[in-house]
C-alpha cells in the first residue's frame, strides 16, 4: 500500500492571517456584488440590501464550514458567478409566476433556498458515488468552454444593465465602467512589474478592490457636474443589515408556501436546483484541479463534493445562496502564503467583521461599481486552458489535429452555451462531441509498469494505444503516483538514517513510443504528473521517437508544448524500444518539433 501522509503542513499563523487579509480585501466586493445580483429580479428598493445580506451570510457561514469539511486545502469558497446567475434566473422566473408573485418576496426567496438545498443533496450524491473521478475524465476543452460560456452569460447580463444606465446617463456610464475595468488590469500589471523589478510582492488579488474604489470615485466625481441618474443606476442604498428580514425558520411562511406554491414554480425549483448542483460540482472540481497544480498535492475530489453538498444543504435550509469552490480566490490565497484551511476560516471571520462594521460604506457603493466588479469577475473566469487552446489553435503549432480538435470542441460548447443561455445545454453538447472525438480507434490504452534498476529503485511504464482524457488519470497518473509513494517508502526503510531529500531523486520513465493517439487533456495531465513527481522527490523522463525519423509521431509533436524539452528522451523510431534497467541519459529534443 502506498504511504499516505496524514499530517498537513505546519500552520504558520502569520502567513495564514496575511493571506486571509488579502483575500478579504480582494473578494469581499464579490460577495456584495453577487448578493445584489441574486436578488436583482425582485421589485422594490430594498432588494439589493436583502441580497447583500444573503451574500454576506453565505460567505461567513459557507466558507468556514466548507473549509473545515473539505480535504483539498487551502480551498477558498463562497458565492460564485455561475451558480448565482442560475439562482437569479430562478428568482426572476418565480417573480413572473402570478401565483408566486401574489405570495410576496420572502416566499420566493424561501423557494429559491429549496433549490439550493436540492443542489446540495445532488452534490452529496455525486460525492458518495465517486462522481469526482468521472469529472476528471471530461476533456479540458469542455470544461474551458463551460467556464467561458458562463462568463459570457454573466457579461451579457451586466452589459444590459450598463446599456440601460447609458440611455439615462449618456456616455459617462461607459467611462465609469471603463475606468474601473482598466484599473483592475493596471493594478495587476503594476504588481507584476514591482515583483519582477523590485522583488517586492504586491497582492495582485487586490485589483478587484482597486477597481471598485476607482469606479465609485468616478461616479461621485460625475455627480458633481451632472444630474443624478435614474434610481436603478444609483447607490445600493443599504440602510443597515437588517437581520429581521432574514427569517428562514418561519412556520407561517412555509405553511403559506405549501398551500400556495404552483406546480410550475415547484418544477422550476427542482430543475434549477439540479442545474445549480451540477454546475457547482463542476466549478468545485475545477477549483480542486487548480489547487493541485499550485500545491503539487492531489486533491480529495469526492470528499470535497460531499462537504460542499452538506454545506449547501444547510445554506438552502437557511434560504441563502449556494457556496462553491473558487479558482481565483484559492489561487489568491495560495500566492499570498496560505497553506491550510485556517486561511478560509479567518477570511470568513474578517468578512463578518468588515461588513457589519462598515455597512455605512457599503450603502455608499454605486450600482455601477457593483456591475464593474461582476464584469471583472466574469473576465477572470476565462482560464489558462482557454488561452492555451486559442493560442495554439491559431498558430502553426503541431500537431494541428490535436489543437484543432480542442479548438472545435471548445468553440462548439461556447456557442451552444451562449445561444441557449443555459450552461448545462452547452456542457451536454460539449460532452457529446467530446465522446465523438474520442470514438475513432484505437480507444484502448495498455500500461505496463515494471521495476527498472534495483540499485536506484527506478520505475518504467510502457504505454501503447490511445492516451486520452478518459483514461490518463485512472490508468496512468493515479497508479504511477501510488507506485512512486511505495518506492519512496521502500527507500526510506532501506536508509532509515538518511532523509528522503538527501537521496538521489527516484528515476521514473514513461515510454510513449507506442502511443498512437492523444489529446490536449492527456498532455496536460502528463505535465502535471511530472510536477507531482517532482514534489515527491522523483525525476520523470518521457521517451519519444526521434523527430527526424518519425516527424508524424503524435507524442513527439505534442509533448514539447507542455513538458520541458530536458525531460524528453529521444529513442530510435523503428520498433518499440525495450525498457532498460537504468535511467536513460537525458538528451533534449531538438527543434523543430513538427
Amino acid at each position: 500500500m502506498p504511504r499516505v501522509t496524514t499530517s498537513g503542513p505546519r500552520v504558520r499563523w502569520g502567513s495564514e492571517a496575511l493571506a486571509a487579509l488579502v483575500v478579504t480585501l480582494g473578494c469581499t466586493t464579490e460577495y456584495i456584488a453577487l448578493g445584489a445580483q441574486a436578488t436583482s429580479p425582485l421589485p422594490g428598493p430594498q432588494a439589493a440590501a436583502l441580497g447583500i445580506l444573503l451574500g454576506i451570510l453565505t460567505a461567513v457561514i459557507g466558507i468556514a464550514l466548507a473549509a473545515l469539511g473539505a480535504g483539498t486545502r487551502p480551498m477558498i469558497s463562497g458565492p460564485r458567478v455561475a451558480s448565482t446567475l442560475f439562482l437569479s434566473n430562478l428568482v426572476g422566473a418565480l417573480v413572473a409566476d402570478p401565483a408566486m408573485a401574489a405570495l410576496g418576496i420572502r416566499p420566493i426567496l424561501a423557494l429559491a433556498g429549496v433549490a439550493v438545498l436540492i443542489s446540495g443533496l445532488m452534490q452529496m450524491v455525486i460525492g458518495l458515488r465517486h462522481g469526482g473521478s468521472f469529472v476528471r475524465k471530461v476533456p479540458a476543452p469542455v470544461l474551458s468552454g463551460l467556464i467561458f460560456g458562463v462568463a459570457g452569460l454573466a457579461l451579457a447580463d451586466q452589459v444590459n444593465f450598463l446599456v440601460r444606465c447609458t440611455l439615462d446617463w449618456d456616455v459617462v456610464t461607459l467611462v465609469i465602467a471603463g475606468l474601473g475595468i482598466a484599473s483592475h488590469f493596471a493594478w495587476r500589471t503594476f504588481a507584476q512589474y514591482v515583483s519582477r523589478k523590485r522583488k517586492l510582492a504586491l497582492p495582485s488579488g487586490l485589483s478587484l478592490f482597486v477597481a471598485m474604489l476607482v469606479a465609485a470615485g468616478a461616479y461621485y466625481l460625475a455627480l458633481r457636474v451632472l444630474p443624478a441618474p435614474s434610481p436603478a443606476c444609483r447607490l445600493i442604498g443599504v440602510a443597515g443589515l437588517d437581520f429581521a428580514n432574514w427569517r428562514p425558520v418561519d412556520t407561517g411562511l412555509w405553511l403559506d408556501l405549501l398551500h400556495g406554491v404552483s406546480l410550475h414554480a415547484l418544477m422550476l425549483t427542482i430543475g434549477y436546483g439540479l442545474v445549480i448542483g451540477f454546475v457547482s460540482s463542476l466549478d468545485t472540481v475545477i477549483a480542486v484541479s487548480s489547487i493541485e497544480s499550485l500545491t503539487l498535492r492531489r486533491g480529495t475530489v469526492d470528499r470535497d463534493l460531499l462537504a460542499f453538498g452538506a454545506v449547501n444543504t444547510l445554506l438552502g435550509a437557511l434560504a441563502l445562496l449556494p457556496n462553491v469552490g473558487s479558482v481565483t480566490r484559492s489561487n489568491m490565497a495560495i500566492t499570498s502564503g496560505a497553506q491550510t484551511r485556517w486561511t478560509a476560516v479567518m477570511h470568513a471571520v474578517l468578512v463578518c467583521v468588515a461588513l457589519t462594521a462598515g455597512v455605512g460604506l457599503v450603502a455608499m457603493l454605486p450600482k455601477l461599481a457593483v456591475a464593474v466588479v461582476v464584469i471583472i469577475m466574469s473576465l477572470d473566469m476565462i482560464d489558462e486552458g482557454a488561452r492555451t487552446i486559442t493560442r495554439h489553435a491559431f498558430s502553426d503549432a503541431r500537431p494541428r489535429r490535436l489543437f484543432g480538435a480542442a479548438m472545435w470542441l471548445f468553440a462548439l460548447e461556447l456557442i451552444a452555451t451562449l445561444a441557449s443561455g443555459q450552461p448545462l445545454v452547452g456542457f451536454g453538447v460539449g460532452a457529446v462531441f467530446g465522446a465523438l472525438v474520442a470514438w475513432p480507434t484505437p480507444r484502448r490504452l495498455t500500461v505496463t509498469i515494471a521495476a527498472g534498476n534495483a540499485r536506484d529503485g527506478s520505475l518504467v511504464a510502457t504505454l501503447s494505444g490511445a492516451l486520452l482524457a478518459y483514461n490518463v488519470d485512472s490508468s496512468v497518473v493515479e497508479p504511477l503516483l501510488a507506485q512512486v509513494d511505495e518506492a519512496n517508502a521502500a527507500r526510506e526503510r532501506a536508509h532509515p538514517d538518511i532523509p528522503l531529500a538527501a537521496l538521489a531523486p527516484l528515476p521514473v520513465v514513461l515510454d510513449l513510443a507506442g502511443v498512437v493517439r492523444t489529446d490536449l487533456t492527456a498532455c496536460r495531465a502528463l505535465a502535471q504528473f511530472a510536477q507531482f513527481c517532482a514534489a515527491r522527490h522523483a525525476d520523470v523522463r518521457f521517451r519519444v521517437p526521434a523527430a527526424n525519423a518519425s516527424a508524424s509521431h503524435t507524442m513527439t509533436q505534442a509533448l514539447p508544448h507542455f513538458v520541458p524539452a530536458s525531460r524528453l528522451h529521444v529513442v530510435p523510431a523503428a520498433g518499440h524500444p525495450a525498457a532498460s534497467d537504468a535511467m536513460p541519459e537525458s538528451r533534449p529534443l531538438a527543434p523543430p518539433y513538427s
